[in-house]
């Protein structure tokens, strides 16, 4: 296992030429989604409980329940974000280049390029913990300034840096994927990187158009 795990993040055309002779499993993408999922949930998790001791007296009924749809939400948003709609993606675009291979065989590559979120989510834990963790929150009565205190808490420069940090654990699942796309949908190097390229550079600029209207 340990083996493998150093080819995935080593020698990704050798790994993934290697699992092309075997059958499509999914149980190991499954378990590297998983405990991103996790991560990503108790994370959200904190920011939820963070935005709920801002909620108004009348609101405080439903503060105990946001955590939780906050955690729910992270796992379900991992699975969404990071397995079923780049695999969709990257198989649609690859149809362009008449790439071949079962739909199966794109998910479980593209579950083991999630692999260095693994990382991320723990440096953006560790991030979210520290600073929620170190701050003293008051209910906030009026809709509007609580709108925009949870505004101003997203703000923080250490979250921005975090998001960053984020973007760069983002090219090595891309160039991880890369790979993984040339082998699953038998693809040249060129054209692999341009069905992964366009949507993941999609996504990045997005990501920054965002942290900059921040």
């Amino acid at each position: 296992m340990v083996v493998a795990v150093k080819d995935l993040i080593f020698n990704p055309q050798a790994f993934f030429a290697g699992k092309m002779a075997e059958e499509e499993n999914l149980r190991v993408p499954v378990l590297i989604l998983l405990v991103v999922a996790l991560i990503s949930g108790t994370a959200a998790a904190i920011v939820s409980g963070a935005t709920a001791q801002m909620l108004p007296a009348e609101a405080a009924s439903i503060s105990p329940i946001l955590p939780v749809i906050g955690f729910v939400g992270g796992i379900f948003s991992v699975f969404l974000i990071w397995w079923l709609v780049p695999a969709v993606v990257f198989m649609i675009l690859s149809l362009a280049f008449k790439g071949t291979g079962s739909f199966k065989r794109i998910l479980e590559f593209v579950g083991y390029g999630a692999l260095p979120q693994i990382i991320s989510g723990i440096i953006s834990l560790a991030v979210i913990y520290s600073y929620f963790s170190s701050l003293s929150l008051t209910p906030v009565s009026d809709p509007a300034l609580l709108a925009e205190q949870i505004t101003a808490l997203m703000k923080a420069p250490i979250l921005q840096v975090a998001q960053l940090t984020g973007i760069l654990f983002m090219f090595w699942s891309a160039s991880i994927w890369i790979f993984g796309m040339k082998e699953a949908r038998h693809l040249s190097t060129r054209d692999a990187a341009i069905t992964v390229g366009v949507p993941v550079g999609i996504y990045i600029l997005y990501t920054l158009f965002t942290l900059w209207s921040f």
